[in-house]
């Protein structure tokens, strides 16, 4: 027992001697093996990689305790540069060789129990070196627990204290101990890193948790031996992984970096090592220490030899490279200089200024790359040279920006810095002032951001704001302001609230825009201390007092911190009791568009942004356009985990057109952080003022009119603030405002001096002048560094793996500019004797941009660069050489360019990303492998499938097929199937061979995605694109290219080429036997037809006036297969009388589509699909026989129509007539008009009632029986509304329209016709029974202007009983006509949506003149209002009123019948303008030959316009005679446009055509616009699928619904129904889908009132634009009217209160700090109701006031003015006067008032738009809000309406003048209690009582607010009347009290 217990407690004392902490014993010599290796690249094989490997013995002894020596010998360094991982390392002798040279001193180090202590090294070890031996080390730092197998902790390294994880094994049988350590590199304490340029960005904490960009993490593998006294490492293996990822982690792709090490144990032997005799310094801990990577740039490597030397080289080559065209390499250059720039010192840089300051372009290139070292060092250079003022102040500006803003704010730097603030930059508003103390504010948020100790900046900066608020210097203010803003740190709170409104007595005073800018200086501290900017921002918004604007823009600062649903539900509460709509309606649409926010940062508060909206009350939505709103549009897409955002903030304090201020805000989500790339922010004051007529900003306001004199009268009368500046802004970048400024009236002064040329002429205006007239050449370039963003951290290899975007510019503009002016300017000349003058400039420029982006990431250090670099070039050049020569006074422009000789890039752009390996001691040897090679690529669809069992033939056959259907079938496969190795190619060019040129498109692309299908795989590989001009093949050489432009007289003598146009069809046939043959068979079959059709006619169809216009159809009324034969023969029998040299019509019907044999080119066949009728009758006959030609449909190429109707009617007997017509459209229906079908695209329906002979004209058939029993009507919408009438003769016409009329009268008493509403596109038919005698039916069809009705509302029912006659015909229809059939009534019971609205056209009844001239009526339009057209319908009733015929119809027929009869075969064409008018605009793009042959265009327009309509035509022609045209017409009526396009030969290959017209839908007043086309090119087509497909998303952005409808597929309608004077209902209609919108909201009240009555004089098409900007310019004025009884403000608040008596009132008066007007009235006898009105302006005193006559007086600056000598208007100083009846009307529109009519009893007032929220008086301040209206004098709200208008009343020092009233505070006469105790209270508003001596005789009662003390330490009356504390006093109550308003008084009263 005893021996058991000794061997535990001798196996416990052993084992407590067992060491697991590795050590090294002294006097021992450790020698290892170590490798470490280093690579970069992306993760899958097949990709190139690039890095390095180092091999090397590693010694280390224990020379002491706890102290040991390493050293490193027999290095051997090898690079890798191929692709992974089939490459292999090859090795580099002088990368050895320097490492050797690095690596050649031993360093020590502390060592104990696995812990690395402190390193010491001589100096001679560099810190590179040192890293290395860190890296080694590292290794060694192990931490063991021994009674713990797996624990975690906090462990140094070479990258900080991180967390670290152990497990532990042992294997004791061979003593081993494995140890696996893992670190996490995310979560260290002290991570050892440096981020360079992202400091203005902001991370997104919520993207990061979601998604990580950057991730590292090491494992270690020990394998430790043990013994009782000692362990050491006998092996270890370090592998650390990098990622980076751009997008999302998972989905996105990534990019590593890894490193590996292995250490392994070769030997131990015992001597004591040799130390060096040299001085160890302590180097600091195993932590990674920065040295040379932080200077050098990761895109080059170079050997500094002599740093000066080589500056001066470099600034060479960069202005030599640059001096001509820019090359691609240039940013290149300019990044080398600015590195040998950081390498070198003050000296260098001296001597270099010295050499080269005198010489623009290195002067410049210098002052753009030494800011951008960003060095102290550079700094204190720019110091020196503002000191000695060797800089203008705008090179002084833009180099401290760029220095500024580029720098990091070490010690060194700040000190520079601040020195330059304190002593070289002007606290005025200068450029250098602003920039210098912004980019000062930049560089101190730099600096606090990165650390704690920023007061010294912070304390200049607040100590400028408070000199400047001392000193109430506003300028200097608003720049502190904006100053401290960008810093952004919580300390400048406190001063901050010194200029908040509501936070310090004295900021009330401030201006409006200090309190703005001091508001929005918060936003950027909210990112730091939101709780206390919330706080505060939420405090400023709830206080009404505060103005709107200051409380909105603080509502924008809260809403940027990201409030939670708390402080939201607060913002929703306080908007409920907003009593501003302005205010209301900004953080609705704030909180709203927030709400739809799907950035990961804000979704927990767009969340509560729909709750908080749920709150409130919809109506903020449908608020108009004049109030202040928020647009924001964003996306984020979570695969990229990228995100966009744009805000438009829209703040609109006083309702105007015009908002007072615009904020725009770019925001950006990516790589885990937020960034605001720009913010642009605009605010206008008084803008609408400046450009109001006769404005004269230096005037002396003072001088004319005295009002402060009459203001002083008011009880504390204050002027609303106003800016000084009319428009100022700023921009910020990152969230940095750089700059801002305004355009004051003094800027805007000089402007217009310039313009208008003042007495004392502007020198420069004729500097400029002469010096272009010598000529001017420039050239500028400017080399920006605009991105230079780094990420390093060190790896366990004791490199650095550096992550960096560098992206650099060239910018280069020069150019040569000469003028030759004739005549030659005098000395005196002035900017406007150009117009008369001939002008001809020569210029030559240029513009290029060179912009290279780099990605790299790997090591990077100044002995080695190996990983990843990825280029993206962009080169652009725009050269301009252009001659022109501009003579305005004969309307003449003329430009030369010379032409295309030789390629020119315009844009290109490549990026290629590349595998990199270079050191500094074999630069030579420098390697880059493209990451993807070409051949890599499988290109899986060239590759055929072989089977085993096929044979050789069919593999061949397989082979073909294959390769065949590649190339014909994709166009972005890559390559040929010839060669699998080049990428994909893809070019495309344009050809514009007239001109001699092509523009040529080509891309190119191979990408790494077939390996892995994500993002960041598309971008790696090479992609190139190029832009560039060729030259073209022309078969003689172009000496330029001429454009020449004419207009006016001139115009037809720069025509190269007469226009004409020729009918294509009269070319068809060229043989004669041809057309005989066919003329004999026409013969043939036009008798035989002709001879069945006449059973009982006795008069043959015919024309009067023109033998050809018409032909008279055969077709049978016995068969039903003669309708078809019928149509053939009139199209052939068509085609012949064209062939005989007919007139063609190139702008007449536009159903001139190529596929019709019919096709516009007679006034016959121009039809779209047409069932046309004549009706032909003669004087001696009683029955009239109607024959209806057919003609084939031209406009649907699919689809003919063909119809034909007969009738046949009896004095004596009743016959029915039947119509019968086919139509292969489904939609299609009759489009018929009389002998003349109908163009395509009209919806105008014309119809004459109740005449028989000539209803053909109003394009209805009817034939009426004698008895009035059978009534059959066809009625088709008459296609362009022109329709011609065949009557046998003008006298059988009359004859037979009186006889009509009587029974038309009788039947219209039996028969209700039905309603009708026929529209384009789709039609809606109700029958109705007929109360008739015999069981016949009147049937009525009508048609669409459209071949399709797919919106068609019902199904086709036909419901006809036929005679026997009849009965032998089956007649099919495939029109929607309702026959003795009741329509459902459920449509009146269920409202359809707005998309299912019928649109009804309005039908113009426009009658000018009786006679019509032959010539207007040959060029009528065909728009269905042209002039014979309605003379021959006479006065068409509209179709809702159908039944009933007016006598004065039948009078016109009889009259005009005649008449339009001869000319029916020109009402429906329309003429080329040409032959009738001259062009009025001619432009010709020539391209002058060496051969002088014509080659070019030319354009001529024609412009003809009369009281009804205007005709505008645009021809385009090629210069060399071919058939080419484009053509171009527009027909603008009254209600109704339209405008067509059309090109090709002769105008008919391809065609679109749009219409506006003027309607109803739902009985609401509408506007229609039609947009049809036909065949176009495939390029629109193509473009306009891809467009289409958008369109349904930017709709739902938009807030417009969907309905999915089968709309016509050559068909865009859009319709706006006026649902009020401020909404519409909007329908859109395209193919395959409904958009609509109901209740849009409107910027303006639309004129919805009773329709004028269409004149002559009133009818043109250049009103209707000055009318909508009349009609807006008269929304945004607004009238006050003042009465006897009660008056109504100018936002529309009446008030049931006048003051009567004979004190004067205050209307109206400008309440700017500098008044224009103030209009006042008073009584001028208190016993009648009689009134005077004084109207005092700046220039002018009006009087009016009544005479004994009851007339009124007018006096003018006391001369009697419109006086009874007949003088009916007086004008002088821009006031006008005038009667108009009784009232007398003043227009002072400079001064702001519009017009102030008076009539004795009532006074109206208009004032401008411009003045909207700058008046006061009793009419209000006009800024459209309703709850601050009653405000008075002092700008605080009244308690009644008597209280509001006693403060206006204007009292006298004495009674005399009749006003026998003061104002006097007064004492409550009771004692309220107030907090529990009694008070006195005194009224806070002085009241209106009588003077000294007086005693009222009429009081009223007004409310006050009073003022209360408690009783016992109240103050007197007087005192209270006395103290200054009334102003600012608590309203404690409100009561009423009595007032004086009458007086009378004793002696003399004061």
């Amino acid at each position: 027992m005893r021996g058991l217990i000794l061997t535990l407690v001798l196996t416990l004392v052993g084992s407590q001697h067992l060491n697991y902490q590795p050590d090294f014993s002294e006097n021992k010599v450790y020698t290892f093996n170590y490798e470490s290796m280093l690579l970069s690249g992306l993760p899958e094989k097949g990709l190139a990689r690039a890095g390095i490997r180092i091999k090397s013995k590693v010694e280390i002894s224990g020379i002491g305790p706890k102290l040991c020596l390493i050293r490193i010998h027999s290095i051997e360094a090898a690079e890798y540069n191929g692709v992974w991982p089939t490459s292999s390392f090859s090795r580099s002798l002088k990368l050895t060789q320097v490492l050797t040279g690095q690596l050649s001193n031993p360093i020590k180090f502390e060592y104990s129990n696995g812990h690395v202590g402190n390193l010491m090294a001589p100096d001679s070890v560099l810190d590179d070196g040192l890293n290395i031996y860190r890296g080694i080390l590292s290794v060694l730092e192990i931490s063991i627990k021994k009674m713990q197998h797996s624990y975690s902790l906090q462990e140094a390294g070479i990258g900080g204290i991180c967390n670290t994880t152990y497990a532990i094994q042992e294997n004791k049988r061979a003593s081993l101990v494995y140890v696996t350590k893992s670190k996490d590199l995310n979560s260290c304490e002290e991570k050892v890193q440096v981020v360079t340029g992202s400091a203005y960005t902001h991370p997104c904490w919520t993207c990061q948790q979601r998604n990580k960009n950057s991730r590292a993490t090491a494992t270690y593998n020990y394998k430790i031996k043990y013994t009782h006294n000692e362990a050491v490492i006998t092996q270890a293996d370090v592998e650390e992984v990098h990622q980076f990822a751009p997008f999302n982690e998972i989905t996105g792709g990534n990019a590593i970096v890894e490193a590996r090490q292995k250490l392994a144990l070769t030997d131990v032997q015992k001597y004591m090592a040799e130390v060096p005799p040299k001085e160890f310094r302590t180097r600091g801990s195993l932590q990674y220490q920065f040295g040379s990577e932080l200077l050098q740039l990761p895109v080059h490597l170079f050997r500094i030899k002599n740093v000066e030397i080589q500056i001066e080289e470099s600034l060479q080559d960069l202005v030599e490279t640059t001096s001509e065209q820019l090359t691609s390499d240039a940013p290149a250059k300019a990044l080398k200089l600015m590195h040998l720039f950081r390498a070198a010192d003050e000296e260098n840089y001296e001597s270099v200024w010295r050499q080269f300051s005198s010489r623009p372009a290195y002067r410049r290139y210098i002052l753009d790359i030494i800011p951008a070292v960003a060095s102290h060092r550079a700094l204190r250079f720019l110091r020196h040279k503002i000191e000695r003022q060797e800089l203008t102040n705008w090179e002084a500006a833009q180099t401290v920006l760029i220095a500024l803003h580029s720098s990091t704010p070490t010690r060194d730097v700040m000190e520079e810095a601040t020195l330059i603030v304190k002593k070289h930059c002007p606290r005025s508003s200068t450029v250098l002032g602003k920039i210098c103390h912004l980019s000062y504010a930049s560089l101190c948020h730099k600096q606090c951001s990165s650390s704690d100790s920023c007061s010294e900046c912070l304390q200049l900066l607040h100590g400028f704001a408070g000199e400047a608020l001392s000193k109430s210097n506003t300028e200097e203010i608003f720049l502190a302001l904006k100053a401290l803003g960008n810093v952004g740190h919580p300390a400048s709170i406190k001063h901050i609230k010194k200029f908040l409104p509501g936070y310090a007595a004295s900021a009330s005073d401030l201006p409006l825009k200090v309190h703005a800018t001091a508001v929005l200086a918060l936003k950027n501290i909210g990112m730091k201390d939101p709780k206390m900017v919330q706080a505060i921002t939420l405090e400023i918004f709830l206080n009404h007092k505060i103005h709107p604007r200051v409380r909105m823009l603080a509502a924008v600062v809260l809403l940027e911190t990201k409030p939670g649903l708390p402080i939201l539900m607060t913002l929703a509460d306080a908007v409920l009791k907003e009593p501003s709509m302005q205010v209301a309606s900004f953080i609705y649409s704030h909180l709203r568009a927030l709400g739809r926010s799907m950035a990961p940062d804000l979704q927990v508060m767009a969340s509560a942004c729909r709750m908080a909206i749920r709150a409130l009350s919809p109506k903020f939505d449908r608020s108009g356009y004049q109030f202040s709103k928020v647009f924001r549009f964003s996306m984020f897409k979570e695969f990229l985990m990228s995100g966009l955002a744009a805000k438009y903030l829209v703040l609109n304090n006083a309702g105007s057109l015009i908002p007072m201020m615009a904020m725009s805000q770019l925001r950006t989500h990516f790589l885990g952080r937020v960034a605001d790339p720009l913010e642009v922010g605009i605010t206008v004051e008084g803008l609408q003022e400046m450009f109001a007529k006769g404005y004269s900003p230096g005037r002396n306001w003072e001088t004319d009119y005295d009002f402060k004199e009459i203001l002083k009268t008011l009880s504390d009368w204050k002027a609303f603030s106003s800016d000084k500046p009319f428009v100022s802004g700023y921009l910020k970048m990152f969230g940095q405002e750089l700059f801002f400024g305004g355009l004051d009236k003094n800027a805007i002064q000089n402007a217009l001096q310039a313009w208008y040329g003042p007495d004392e002429k502007i020198p420069s205006i004729r500097r400029i002048i002469s010096s272009l007239q010598s000529g001017v050449g420039r050239q500028w370039t400017k080399a920006l560094l605009s991105a230079e963003i780094r990420h390093i951290v060190p790896t366990c290899t004791g490199f650095p793996t550096e992550t960096s975007f560098y992206y650099s510019s060239v910018t280069k503009v020069a150019g040569n500019v000469q003028a030759q002016i004739t005549p030659s300017p005098k000395s005196d000349f002035r900017l406007t004797e150009l117009l008369n003058a001939n002008v001809r400039l020569r210029s030559k420029m240029s513009l290029s941009m060179a912009k290279e982006m780099t990605f790299v990431m790997g090591i990077n250090t100044h002995i080695i660069q190996a990983g990843l670099e990825a280029h993206t070039k962009m080169n652009a050049h725009v050269p301009v050489n252009v001659v022109a020569t501009v003579h305005l006074k004969e309307k003449n422009i003329k430009i030369e360019i010379p032409p295309c000789k030789e390629e020119t890039n315009v844009i290109t752009v490549r990026s290629k990303t590349f595998a990199v390996t270079r050191n500094i001691g074999d630069l030579a040897a420098s390697k880059m492998t493209p990451v993807l090679l070409p051949e890599a690529v499988p290109d899986i669809m060239k590759m055929s499938f072989n089977s085993d069992s096929a044979s050789d033939e069919t593999d061949n056959i397989r082979d073909r097929q294959s390769a065949e259907d590649i190339s014909s079938g994709n166009s972005f496969s890559f390559g040929h199937s010839s060669s699998r190795k080049e990428p994909f190619v893809q070019s495309m060019c344009s050809n514009a061979s007239t001109f001699g040129f092509q523009v040529c498109i080509e891309r190119k692309s191979v990408h790494a995605a077939f390996i892995k299908n994500v993002p960041l795989y598309y971008l790696v590989g090479e992609h190139a694109l190029r832009m560039s001009f060729k030259p073209a093949y022309t078969e003689a050489p172009i000496e330029k290219i001429q454009v020449t432009i004419q207009a006016g007289d001139q115009a037809p003598t720069k025509m190269v080429r007469l226009v004409k146009f020729e009918d294509p069809e009269a070319r068809v046939s060229s043989s004669k036997e041809a057309i005989k043959r066919v003329k004999k068979i026409l013969h043939d079959t036009d008798d035989q037809g002709t001879r069945k059709s006449r059973s009982s006619s006795s008069s043959a169809s015919s024309t009067s006036g023109s033998a050809e216009s018409t032909t008279s159809s055969p077709s049978s009324s016995d068969s039903d297969n003669r309708a078809s034969p019928g149509g053939t023969q009139i199209n052939l029998k068509i085609r012949q009388s064209k062939a005989k040299g007919k007139k063609f019509y190139p702008f007449g019907d536009s159903g001139s589509s190529s596929s019709s044999s019919s096709s516009g080119s007679s006034s016959s066949s121009s039809s779209k699909s047409s069932s046309s009728s004549s009706s032909s009758s003669s004087s001696g006959s009683s029955s009239s026989k109607s024959s209806s030609s057919s003609s084939k449909s031209s406009s649907s190429r699919s689809s003919s129509s063909k119809s034909s109707s007969s009738s046949k009617s009896s004095s004596s007997s009743s016959k029915s007539s039947s119509s019968s017509s086919k139509s292969s459209s489904s939609s299609s229906s009759s489009k018929g008009s009389s002998s003349s079908s109908s163009s395509k695209g009209s919806s105008s329906r014309s119809s004459s009632k109740g005449s028989s002979s000539s209803s053909s004209s109003s394009s209805r058939i009817r034939s009426s029986s004698s008895k009035g029993s059978s009534s059959s009507r066809i009625s088709s919408s008459s296609r362009k509304g022109s329709s011609s009438s065949n009557t046998g003769s003008s006298s059988s016409s009359s004859n037979k329209a009186s006889g009509i009329k009587h029974k038309a009268k009788k039947q219209s008493k039996t028969t209700s016709f039905p309603h009708a509403s026929v529209a384009e596109g789709e039609r809606r038919v109700r029958g109705q029974k007929y109360k008739t005698q015999s069981s016949s039916s009147s049937s009525r069809s009508t048609s669409s202007g459209t071949s399709s009705s797919s919106e068609s509302v019902g199904v086709s029912h036909r419901h006809r009983k036929y005679d026997r006659q009849a009965e032998l015909k089956h007649v099919k229809s495939q029109f929607n006509s309702h026959s003795s059939y009741n329509v459902s009534t459920e449509w009146e019971y269920h409202l359809p949506k707005v998309y299912r609205l019928r649109f009804r056209s309005a039908h113009i009844h426009w009658h000018p003149d009786q006679k019509i001239s032959s010539s207007s009526s040959s060029s009528s339009s065909e728009l269905g209002s042209n002039h014979s057209n309605s003379s021959s319908s006479g006065s068409s009733s509209r179709s809702s009123h159908p039944s009933g015929t007016s006598s004065s119809s039948s009078h016109h027929h009889r009259e005009n019948a005649g008449r339009s009869s001869r000319r029916s075969h020109v009402s429906r064409e329309r003429n080329f303008l040409g032959d009738v008018i001259p062009p009025g605009i001619t432009i010709v793009a020539q391209a002058v030959r060496s051969d002088n042959r014509n080659q070019g265009y030319q354009a001529t327009t024609y412009v003809r316009s009369d009281a009804a309509k205007v005709d505008v035509q645009l021809v385009v022609v090629q210069l060399a005679e071919t058939n080419w045209k484009a053509c171009a017409d527009a027909v603008i009526l009254p209600l109704k446009a339209q405008a067509r396009l059309r090109w090709g030969k002769e105008c008919r290959d391809y065609r679109i055509a749009a219409m506006a017209t003027t309607g109803q839908l739902a009985r609401k007043p509408a506007v229609q616009l039609k947009v049809q086309w036909g065949n176009l090119p495939s390029w629109i087509k193509k473009t306009s699928k891809a467009f289409m497909q958008y369109v349904p998303g930017a709709a739902f952005v938009l807030g417009f619904s969907e309905a999915h409808q089968r709309n016509p597929s050559h068909e865009f309608i859009v319709r706006a129904a006026a649902t009020s004077p401020r909404t519409i209902d909007t329908v859109i209609k395209v193919p395959g889908v409904t958009l609509y919108y109901q209740a849009l909201r409107m910027p303006f009240t639309l004129p919805l009132g009773p329709s004028p009555t269409y004149e002559t004089r009133d009818i043109t098409a250049w009103n209707i634009f000055p009318e909508i900007a009349l009609q807006i310019a008269q929304e945004d004025q607004s009238t006050c009217e003042v009465s006897e009884e009660d008056f109504k403000t100018f936002d529309h608040v009446s008030c049931t209160y006048s003051f009567n008596k004979s004190c004067n009132l205050i209307v109206a008066q400008d309440c700017t700090e500098h008044p224009k007007f103030i209009i006042t009235t008073r009584k001028v006898d208190p016993q009648s109701f009689s009134r005077e009105v004084h109207i005092n302006t700046t220039s002018a005193n009006i009087t009016i006031c009544p005479a004994a006559n009851s007339s009124l007086l007018v006096a003018c600056n006391e001369e009697p003015v419109l006086s009874h000598s007949g003088f009916s208007e007086y004008e002088k100083n821009n006031v006008k006067i005038y009667k108009n009846g009784t009232t007398i009307i003043v227009e002072a529109p400079t001064h702001g008032l519009k017009k102030v009519a008076f009539d004795g009893v009532i006074l109206k007032v208009t004032v401008a738009s411009w003045m909207r929220g700058k008046t006061c008086g009793v009419c209000g301040n006009n800024d459209r809000e309703k709850h601050n209206e009653l405000l008075m004098p002092n700008h605080k709200l009244a308690h009644s309406c008597s209280a509001f208008v006693h403060s206006w009343v204007l009292l006298e020092e004495t009674c005399s003048g009749g006003c026998k009233l003061q104002r006097s505070y007064v004492k409550l006469d009771r004692n309220p209690t107030i907090d529990g105790e009694e008070s006195t209270c005194y009224s806070v508003d002085p009241v209106l009582k009588c003077m000294k001596d007086c005693t009222p005789i009429e009081k009223t009662s007004v409310k006050v607010g009073f003022h209360c003390f408690p009783k016992d330490t109240a103050v007197s009356l007087l005192e209270w009347q006395r103290s200054s504390d009334k102003k600012s006093a608590s309203e404690d109550v409100v009561e009423s009290v009595d007032a004086d308003i009458d007086c009378t008084c004793t002696g003399d009263c004061s």
